[in-house]
């Protein structure tokens, strides 16, 4: 869809699990597929211009039962999106198949997050050759902070990121690299 990737493991006890761990996933333009129109690219990249400041779109959460967690969260007012079967090949040949919920608007400036679910394919964050680096924390801050909360409820999040007051809608990633902190927005 017009980018290229590159994935990065998360070591965080905090948003890892046994079996559900966590990437960090950054997105390019992928001038292999010039035809691609800005609009039509993975979240909107294109639309930021050839050599944007690095950004943190939105986020996803895997869910145990994609279907029933979209489907109560859209009886919920929930803007989730269908579920929809995605694949890729990879670099190495091997197909890819997951399955995503998105809601392509990004509710929320993308403080909402997407739905996904890798089902038999290898998780990314599986991937030993993969670096990583450490997550020491997520927050949001929003315009609206109840319409964040509601929305993260209805989706079945528990225990949510903290949730500030801002003027515009912003994940902050604190990291710890191999080359110190590093605080993504």
């Amino acid at each position: 869809m017009g980018t290229k990737n590159y994935l990065v493991r998360l070591d965080s006890e905090a948003v890892s699990t046994a079996g559900n761990p966590s990437y960090l996933e950054l997105l390019g333009l992928d001038e292999s597929q010039p035809d691609v129109a800005p609009e039509a690219t993975m979240f909107g990249v294109g639309r930021r211009g050839p050599d944007p400041r690095p950004a943190l779109v939105t986020w996803a959460m895997h869910p145990a039962d994609i279907e029933a967690t979209a489907a109560e969260a859209a009886a919920g007012g929930v803007a989730v999106g269908t579920v929809e079967a995605w694949s890729r090949t990879a670099p190495d040949g091997s197909l890819l198949r997951w399955r995503v919920s998105m809601n392509p608007a990004l509710p929320l400036g993308g403080l909402q997050p997407f739905l996904i679910d890798w089902g038999a394919t290898a998780h990314p964050a599986s991937n030993p050759a993969l670096d990583e680096i450490r997550l020491l924390g997520l927050s949001f801050e929003t315009p609206d902070p109840e319409a964040l909360e509601d929305a993260l409820t209805g989706l079945g999040v528990t225990d949510p990121p903290p949730i500030r007051f801002g003027l515009a809608p912003t994940i902050t990633a604190s990291l710890q690299t191999p080359s110190g902190p590093l605080e993504l927005r």
